[in-house]
């Protein structure tokens, strides 16, 4: 696991202007669309799992299976 960010911190780092809804943040948590991990009932992105994701959904599977192995 690598450094953690708060999702309100991460939304607002990460998008200009108006960033999304904190319960769509949740929900791509939720969802695994972004790399988190709830701790303590709390959602936390994994900066450095984002980093490594491409963009595409078969790729970034793939190359999550292979971490696992």
């Amino acid at each position: 696991m690598g450094k953690l960010m708060d999702p309100d911190q991460w939304r607002h780092a990460r998008f200009a202007g108006t960033p999304p809804a904190m319960s769509t943040i949740r929900k791509w948590c939720r969802e695994g669309v972004l790399p988190a991990k709830k701790i303590g009932g709390a959602w936390f992105i994994d900066l450095d799992a984002e980093k490594m994701m491409t963009g595409n959904e078969l790729a970034d599977s793939v190359l999550k299976e292979m971490e696992t192995r």
